[in-house]
């Protein structure tokens, strides 16, 4: 294993790696790949357990709602003809329906006192509100001259009706879904597995006797961002830059895992050997470094049906990189519906002026802010692809396309941040 391993690194000297490519066309290649990975599989989980993940089927109504005819609110039900006959003298009260009654049908020149969400019995078309009616001797008066057929009735199947669709397949559920489900008397729904992710970083400065040892972040960033994408994440840190130490934690990983990522070691220095283990493993290369800012390093290839995605080392850089790359791969990957992109797009007026490189696409760090009605896209200043600071201040990312520029004062659109 040592000898091949160092065999790879020697002729990682004479590889020539593919041309770097633009932003716009590492997103295709990456989009055109996910075509033919086959989606996660499949489970069965309680609705109680379901907020956060996707559904994997469509849901339909097996009943209406509301699935009665229903009251609006608390009043009096009756007939409008019947009161309109009966005048000043009103009509007797025969009774209380409450939510949850089954009325027997309404007597002619009655009215029952109705609560609100209480079935409308047979024969009575109105529902007047309490405030509007006088009670005198067991007899209903209206106060206001204002009934009419239908007034305060939901009818049923006013929401949806039996049959309709609910929730598509793709769906990922939060809790304005949960009820719906519950309304249907789901107790259990098809949901795509939750994806396993092992994120990597390595490096001999993190290891316990490095006379300058560094705190390792990325890896607590990525799984962080990635769980709340509805992840399972597993963290590894390889604490030396042996290639034979970090491919035995890229093998175990990759039999693990769903998605493989790491993080650093992927410039062409002699301690950068993740891609040389990773080409020695099997994986082939979709894309080798992109046109952009921060996050020109990253590389993207695929291990049988796996995907990697090598991601910088730069803190700043691999959280920009994994929103940008490595979320929406894992959304799809999970069958989650992909919104078209400029519905998630949020605009603003900038408050700054920028020029990308003509050969660059930058990602800028910005903060989304209404003020007296407008809303303003502020620039949050960084020290580069190692910032992490800004991170914190920033609500998302503006695109600035290569050889573009943007003006203070101009219309433009903000990526939100998934968090």
């Amino acid at each position: 294993m040592v000898g091949s391993l160092l065999a790879s690194a020697v002729s990682e000297q004479t590889y020539r790696a593919p041309d770097m490519v633009a932003y716009d066309e590492a997103q295709a290649l990456l989009a055109a790949c996910m075509q033919n990975i086959p989606l996660l599989a499949t489970e069965f989980v309680s609705i109680s357990q379901a907020s956060g993940r996707v559904l994997a089927e469509d849901i339909r109504a097996v009943m209406p709602r509301p699935e009665a005819d229903i009251s609006a609110m608390d009043g009096y039900a009756f007939r409008c003809a019947d009161m309109e006959k009966a005048g000043s003298v009103g009509l007797p009260l025969a009774g209380q329906i409450a939510a949850g009654d089954a009325p027997p049908p309404l007597e002619e020149g009655v009215a029952y006192s109705i609560l609100t969400g209480a079935r409308i019995p047979a024969g009575a078309d109105c529902v007047v509100a309490q405030e509007r009616t006088s009670i005198t001797d067991g007899h209903v008066y209206l106060l206001e001259q204002n009934a009419r057929n239908g007034l305060n009735i939901r009818r049923s199947g006013e929401e949806f009706c039996k049959g309709d669709m609910l929730l598509e397949h793709g769906q990922k559920l939060d809790w304005r879904h949960l009820p719906l489900l519950a309304h249907q008397g789901k107790e259990q729904v098809s949901v795509y597995k939750r994806p396993k992710i092992c994120v990597v970083a390595n490096g001999a400065e993190f290891g316990a006797t490095a006379t300058d040892a560094r705190t390792e972040l990325n890896t607590q960033l990525l799984a962080t961002m990635l769980q709340s994408e509805g992840a399972l994440v597993t963290r590894y840190v390889c604490r030396s830059d042996s290639m034979e130490d970090l491919h035995k934690v890229l093998h175990q990983c990759a039999q693990e895992s769903d998605i493989l990522i790491t993080t650093g070691g992927i410039s062409v220095g002699q301690t950068d050997h993740v891609l040389p283990v990773l080409r020695q493993m099997g994986a082939k290369c979709l894309f080798r470094r992109v046109k952009m800012r921060p996050g020109k390093p990253i590389t993207v290839m695929q291990l049988g049906q796996k995907m990697v995605f090598c991601l910088p080392g730069n803190p700043g850089a691999a959280a920009i990189c994994a929103q940008l790359f490595v979320v929406p791969f894992l959304r799809g990957l999970v069958g989650e519906k992909q919104e078209k992109n400029a519905s998630m797009l949020i605009e603003g007026q900038s408050s700054f002026s920028y020029v990308a490189a003509s050969d660059t696409t930058c990602f800028l760090p910005v903060h989304f802010i209404e003020d007296k009605g407008e809303n303003l896209i502020n620039l949050v200043p960084s020290v580069g692809a190692s910032d992490i600071l800004c991170l914190t201040r920033a609500t998302g990312l503006v695109k600035i396309s290569a050889g573009q520029s943007l003006q203070a004062g101009e219309m433009c659109k903000m990526i939100p941040f998934a968090v």
